[in-house]
Formats: structure tokens, sequence, C-alpha cells
């Protein structure tokens, strides 16, 4: 057994079924392996690595398990850079197995090394370049295990090409961790697990508030607490809003259900969270884009996996830190049942006012009407909803009606461009292909998506079957917004009219479908073709923010 085999068997014991790449010189021993194993991995070849990484990426986000990425020395692995970061940001568990040089020509300089460890310090729960051959086994398996545990995040094993060649012996016989690893390397603390004595301190400030308030974030995703989250909210009839991170918590319609908290959520939920005299905030990092609204002689509840996440941005009343399902689960009971909701859901209240203050407001209902609504009416509850970075991501994240809990994969806390489309196709590949049936959908804008276009040729190799919806004003919206309110109206850099391409001629030449639209009815007919089609398609809806 050699070195690329072991790393391969562990994978497989760690029940992985698909993970993302690009070869290399380096790490050809790796994949000559997963040739070796293909029947029980499949390996899907992206057209950049930093594709493969937001793959891994968008794999783990919506199956909840581990997602693996995999590169070559030297660019292959400095390309997963942004991919891990954005990971990091958003607490996604994602194994990246990178490649180096030969262990004798480590620190020479060396074609194509790159201290890939070093440079992804800062970035990883955890990471290691392994310099034995005794120690490959043990690294790898702890780093498939702290990527899942607690706070889950990326973390990244370094292998020399020798040790990958390695030959163990035939009568080598992998072990298992003889323990469960103790998080000590980590960059990111354990989740505790709060006194009885701290869940009744949540309790009474909850029974005690007249107009409490909820905000969910990515730990309510991360832990699958949407139940637990809906319970608390329906008995003590509390309002709910929702950071990027958690959008859809609460289905579309709920009446407790108000949207998206924040910058760029609703100014009228704005209001409504200044009015609150006591927030239960839950699995959420307090952001700059969240915490401003948070200001003033409120009691604040923060229930967190990460206790260095507790007043590192807003000091709590009460804190809690632990899983979000666990905690909520053992609150719900102390919880006293209200008879009514201190605050009325009204369109107003759902929609804001649509001021300057407001970019996406207008357009954003605007979209539900003519957008959003027609895709979730064709692809049904079950599809993930994918975003890159922009204006055309608020619009998703306030608008798009949600079903059901788990199904929004965006970049909330790197807000990486050209995330979206390696992001899809992980999260297609994670709910499983079933025929011609689409799995995702990804609204994107024309920035964005001119950095990620080349991973349409994966969604043609491997016969992935994906929307994909371009928000096209030939600009940087969410810039030139910034631009005009910040900066005077004084534009630069963030007009692409002369640079945006035809993106139906764009996916043709890929071999997929493409539509070019300008109103909700044009829309409509293409999204029928690509409903009847069997093949990915990209529409491309022109159209002014």
């Amino acid at each position: 057994m050699r070195g690329s085999d072991l790393i391969v068997r562990i994978l497989i014991e760690s029940g992985v079924k698909v993970c993302f790449g690009y070869p290399g010189s380096a790490v050809m021993p790796l994949y000559d392996a997963l040739y070796r194993h293909r029947r029980q991995i499949r390996h899907i070849r992206t057209a950049h690595e930093q594709g493969a990484a937001h793959a891994a990426d968008g794999y783990a986000r919506a199956s909840g398990k581990l997602g693996v990425c995999i590169a070559t020395s030297g660019p292959g692995a400095t390309n997963l850079v942004t991919g891990i970061a954005t990971a990091f940001a958003d607490s996604v568990p994602v194994l990246f197995i990178t490649a180096n040089v030969n262990l004798d020509e480590i620190g020479t300089d060396s074609f194509q090394e790159a201290d890939i460890a070093g440079i992804t310090l800062p970035i990883t729960k955890y990471n290691w370049t392994v310099r034995s051959p005794e120690k490959l086994e043990s690294t790898v398996r702890k780093a498939v295990l702290l990527a899942m545990k607690g706070r889950p995040g990326p973390t990244l094993v370094d292998v020399p090409r020798d040790i990958l060649e390695y030959d163990f012996g035939r009568n080598y016989k992998p072990v298992r961790c003889q323990e469960d690893p103790d998080g000590s390397e980590m960059r990111s603390p354990e989740p505790g697990n709060p006194s009885e004595e701290t869940i009744e301190a949540l309790a009474e400030a909850i029974n005690a508030a007249e107009k409490p308030f909820i905000i969910a974030g990515g730990g309510v995703r991360i832990s699958g607490a949407w139940d637990e989250l809906s319970k608390l909210a329906e008995k003590a009839k509390i309002p709910v809003a929702t950071t990027l991170m958690a959008c859809g918590a609460l289905p579309d319609g709920n009446p407790l259900s108000f949207g998206m908290a924040g910058k760029y959520g609703s100014p009228v939920t704005a209001q409504l969270l200044k009015e609150a005299d006591t927030v239960i905030c839950v699995g959420m990092r307090f952001s700059n884009r969240t915490h401003e609204s948070l200001s003033g002689g409120r009691t604040i509840l923060h229930i967190d996996s990460d206790a260095s996440e507790v007043n590192k941005n807003v000091t709590a009343t009460v804190s809690a830190v632990g899983d979000a399902k666990e905690i909520l689960a053992r609150l719900l009971p102390h919880v006293k049942t209200r008879r009514s909701l201190w605050v009325k859901k009204s369109e107003t209240v759902l929609g804001g006012a649509g001021t300057c203050s407001d970019p996406v407001g207008e357009t954003g209902r605007r979209l539900k009407k003519d957008v959003f609504e027609s895709v979730a009416e064709t692809l049904g509850s079950d599809a993930f909803v994918v975003t890159d970075v922009g204006l055309h991501q608020m619009a998703a994240a306030r608008f798009y009606p949600f079903v059901k809990p788990g199904r929004f994969v965006t970049s909330g806390g790197f807000g990486t461009m050209g995330f979206g489309l390696g992001a899809a196709i992980g999260a297609s590949l994670a709910s499983g292909e079933s025929g011609n049936e689409c799995r995702a959908v990804l609204f994107t804008g024309d920035g964005s998506f001119r950095m990620d276009l080349t991973e349409l040729s994966t969604l043609r190799e491997n016969g992935i079957k994906i929307l994909v919806v371009v928000l096209n004003n030939s600009s940087l919206g969410m810039v030139r917004d910034i631009q005009k309110n910040e900066f005077g109206g004084r534009y630069i850099a963030t007009d692409a009219r002369k640079a945006v391409p035809d993106f139906r001629r764009v996916a043709a030449a890929y071999g997929l479908s493409g539509f070019t639209v300008c109103g909700p009815e044009e829309f409509k007919k293409a999204l029928e073709a690509f409903a009847n089609g069997k093949k990915s398609c990209v529409i491309d809806y022109r159209m002014k923010f």
C-alpha cells in the first residue's frame, strides 16, 4: 500500500463519495490511486482549482457532509486560497489535500514549491505538512475529524510527492484513530455545554420581554436547528429575522418570518429591531453588516457554538456556548406560551420602503414577481438556490420564496465573487442526480459570472443540469451603488457595457442552452424550454438596477 492509496482508503472509510480537483505533476500518485478506486469515489475535474474549492464548499453546504478538494503543488495549491478563506468565513467543512515537492526539495525553491500550510494558517481550522510517512495516516484522519467537529471549517493536509509514493508494504494495516482529537491544534474553539442555570437565565429574559425578536444566523443552518427555532418562535410568538447565512429559516409566508436583517435587509425590519427590547441571537457572529442595528440599551441573548464570538463585537446580557439545536431544545420547555405577536406583519414590513437607502427593495420585489416566483414554481421546493455576490445576491436573499430551510447557498462572510457556479455544481451533486431533473439554480450578475463561467465546461463534461440566471445590468451594481451614495456619483471601473459578452453564445460555445431575454414573458418561455430540455441552461436577463 502506497501513501496515496492510504489517503483514498481513509476518504472511503469516512463516507466520501465525490471529490473535486485538478491534476498536476506532484499530485499524480494520488490521482493514480483515485483511478484505482474510481468505483468508490467519483472525481470531478473543474476548469480551475478555485472552482474545485467552491464546488467542494457547495457540496458540503448542501449535504451537511465533508467536502473534499485536491490540488497539485505551487500554483495549484495557491489557487485554492480564496476558496479556503470562503469556507473558513462561513464555517464549511472542507478537506483540502495538496501535493508538494519531495521532502528533500522543500526549502530549496524547487519548481512549483509553495509553503501552502504557512499561507493558509490563518484561514483553516487545522493544517499540516506531512514530513514523515509515519505521520500520514494520523494527520489525514485528524483533518477529516476536525473539519466536522464543533464549529465546522476547512482543514488542509499538504503531502510531499515522495510520501504519496511511499510503499508501506503489502502487510500494512491502517488503523483508525485510537482517540477522538481534542482539537488543541485548531484555530477555533470547541463548543461547550451550558449549565441549566444559563438555560433558565435565557428563558427568564425571554419571558420577561415585551417585544422580543429573534435573529437566526449560520449556526442554525450548521446545526440543523430549523424545527427548534420554529417551535420557539411559535410558542412565544416571537418574530424572526435572519442573517444572510440563514435565509429561508422559516418558510416564505409564515407570519413570524420577517426576512433578512442587516445592511441590505428590509429597512422596516431594521426599524422593528430597534423597537425590540430583547434580541435573541442564535448562531450569529455579529458582523459589521448586522451588529449596527443592535446598539442601544436592550437585552441581548447570544447562543453560539464558538466562545470566541461571544462579546467580541456586541456585549451579551446572557450568553450560552454550545450547539444551537441542543440549546434551543433545552430552552423550549422553560419558555412561556404567548397568545399574540407584538407586531403585525404586513406587506410594508416585508418589503421595506424602497428608498435610496434600500437599493435592492424596488428591484427585488420586481424580480420576485418576474423571476424568483417563476423559478420556484418550475424547480420546486427541493432545489438549491445558489448566488454569487452583489445586488442580485441580496435580492434573492430577501425576495426568493423559500419553502424549505437550508436551501440557500451563498458566500456570506467573505463575499466571494465567482463563488456561484462552482458552488452550484457541488450543491447539485450533493442533492443527487436524477435523470433530467434540475437540482440547483444559480442567480448571478454579469460581473460575477465573468469570473467563473469557464466552469460551464464542468457542467457539459459531467452531464450536470442546472439553471443559470444572469441578472445582467452590464455593471458592477453593488460597487456602483456605493459610488453613487458615498462618493458623489464619481463612477470609475464599474461600467461593464463594453466588457459583457453575449452569454447566450457563450453557453452555446460550451454546448449548453442559452437565451437572451428582456422581460418576464420572454423569461417564462426560456424557463419552459429549459425545463423540457436535457442540458444546463444560461438565461441572460437584460435589466437595469
